[in-house]
């Protein structure tokens, strides 16, 4: 998946586009939120039992412990990225503008419930 974002960036760059990558990392936070349940559930908390500060400190100790070992590797790899404008699903900005979409989508019907698979499952 990044080593087609790169070529692709790099490529569009060398057709003289103004190309930039932007890396981010965990997308809504689901990916962060199942590690967060599962370490929880380790040590005997139910993710329920909680408030929703008290989970997020969780997630901010496991986010400050493992988040950014992707994007080391994809700096160690030479990933053609703009290092100084990565952005984290969880920081506030990004949490609001998340939120925002998401209710707007909901609101025009793009986004609802129903009985189907889907592509992830933080279970």
């Amino acid at each position: 998946n990044n080593t087609i974002q790169d070529v692709l960036i790099r490529r569009a760059r060398l057709q003289g586009y103004n190309a930039c990558w932007v890396p981010g990392t965990d997308h809504a936070s689901i990916a962060t939120e199942a590690k967060v349940v599962a370490k929880l559930r380790a040590e005997g908390i139910d993710k329920n039992d909680l408030s929703r500060e008290e989970f997020l400190e969780h997630a901010w100790e496991w986010t400050h412990k493992h988040g950014g070992i992707i994007l080391e590797q994809l700096k160690k790899l030479g990933a053609s990225c703009d290092w100084e404008r990565t952005k984290f699903t969880m920081d506030d900005e990004m949490s609001a503008s998340v939120i925002k979409v998401f209710v707007d989508l909901y609101k025009k019907g793009h986004i609802y419930r129903g009985y189907r698979m889907v592509n992830w499952d933080p279970e």
